[in-house]
């Protein structure tokens, strides 16, 4: 019987953490506390299908990034009167997203797998985060990729049979449901002193986003998500529920804790 993904609670943006300053010491102690990566792989290329590796390259793909456009963003926002501990906990958040690139180098380099040096639909991503655009449209935008790498790292665990790449996994799913909090807070904050209406139509604009960016992402990425168990449908019921839990005010959120291997 396949297993489905977890989705957080809602709302992400109640997490506990309300600071700049809050999350800049989140993400410091996080780094200190990163589990180790074994070195087994046990596994070869060749016991699992070419669709996998080229899916898990593109995902590294996606996750590398210097970050300049929402650093760009992020010092606009504070030039207008924001939290100036932004800066510096923004920072950190584009390190760990290198730290995922880099971790997911080492999975396809002990596979003997060679890394993505393009694709068509990063690069479609990457010109969009390029426009002039204000700290609430980057972290729109990057909200979308947020949420598939979170659902994308539960179905790499269960996909490939390779501590290293398991554990790699394990990491990435706590890190991008953190991820997901930290955006959630900010974009409470940028929405709050608009009307409701407005904010209801960014939610409906944010869902349809993150419904093309799915069916856009499908093709690439399926063979993963279909050695899950996972269906279309599963993925994109995953997605939304996660993307109202980040947008949502309803229940109580209470953080999941780490686990440990």
């Amino acid at each position: 019987m396949a297993s489905f993904p977890t989705v957080p609670q809602t709302p992400l943006w109640q997490d506990q953490r309300r600071t700049a300053a809050d999350w800049l010491a989140y993400f410091q102690h996080n780094h200190g506390q990163l589990l180790p990566l074994p070195s087994e792989v046990q596994i070869t290329a060749t016991d699992y299908p070419a669709t996998f590796w080229r899916s898990l390259a593109m995902f590294q793909l996606g996750e590398y990034s210097e970050g300049h456009n929402l650093m760009r963003a992020t010092h606009q926002w504070i030039a207008k009167g924001g939290d100036p501990d932004l800066a510096p906990a923004m920072q950190w958040f584009i390190r760990e997203e290198q730290r995922h690139a880099a971790d997911l180098g080492r999975c396809l380099k002990a596979v003997d797998q060679p890394s993505m040096r393009s694709h068509w639909l990063d690069h479609t991503f990457r010109h969009l985060r390029r426009q002039n655009l204000n700290l609430e449209t980057v972290l729109s935008v990057l909200l979308n990729a947020e949420i598939i790498g979170f659902l994308y790292a539960q179905a790499l665990q269960r996909a490939i049979a390779s501590p290293l790449i398991q554990t790699v996994g394990r990491q990435i799913e706590w890190d991008e449901s953190q991820h997901l909090c930290f955006q959630a807070v900010w974009l409470q904050q940028l929405r709050q002193p608009r009307s409701p209406w407005r904010n209801r139509l960014s939610q409906w604009l944010q869902r349809c986003l993150l419904w093309g960016t799915l069916r856009a992402i499908w093709p690439d990425h399926r063979a993963i998500f279909l050695a899950t168990g996972w269906s279309f449908r599963t993925v994109e019921r995953a997605a939304i529920a996660t993307l109202q839990a980040t947008l949502l005010p309803t229940n109580a959120h209470q953080p999941r804790q780490k686990q440990r291997a």
